[in-house]
């Protein structure tokens, strides 16, 4: 399947998140939601809403460490509505001996109405073809 423009466009707000999630910048990060967001994490409840994601993630961010890494799987976009999905892992400081968690994630994009797109829904999974190995 060739890019289209709006994929890299939606490559590039990935690219940001990734960037902003690794600085733990709250305000970028949430720049780049949908105010729709749903996040289905593997390990919580369903949140819904951007205010209720960035309370979860103020607090995860106290406890996070390391380098979220993503590797991109597929790529989807039609019309306004877009997915990518890949593989991520959370590679742990220098010095810690212990590998960090590691999954798949779903992230589905919808442009706005000002042409941006905003993450709209993200769901990440644990599965057991997805190993820190897969990132060095």
């Amino acid at each position: 399947m060739s890019e289209s423009k709006e994929q890299g466009k939606v490559r590039e707000n990935l690219d940001t998140w990734m960037k902003a999630f690794n600085a733990k910048d709250l305000d970028t990060l949430f720049s780049l939601y949908d105010p729709e967001s749903v996040y289905a994490n593997a390990e919580a409840l369903v949140m819904r809403g951007v205010a209720q994601i960035k309370t979860w993630c103020q607090e995860a961010f106290k406890q996070m460490q390391g380098t979220l890494l993503h590797v991109e799987e597929v790529a989807f976009q039609e019309g306004n509505m877009a997915q990518l999905i890949g593989r991520y892992y959370s590679k742990p400081p220098e010095g810690v001996n212990e590998e960090g968690p590691t999954g798949r994630v779903a992230l589905v994009y919808r442009k706005s109405q000002d042409g941006r797109w905003l993450l709209l829904f993200d769901m990440d999974n644990v599965p057991p073809d997805v190993r820190p190995e897969d990132f060095h």
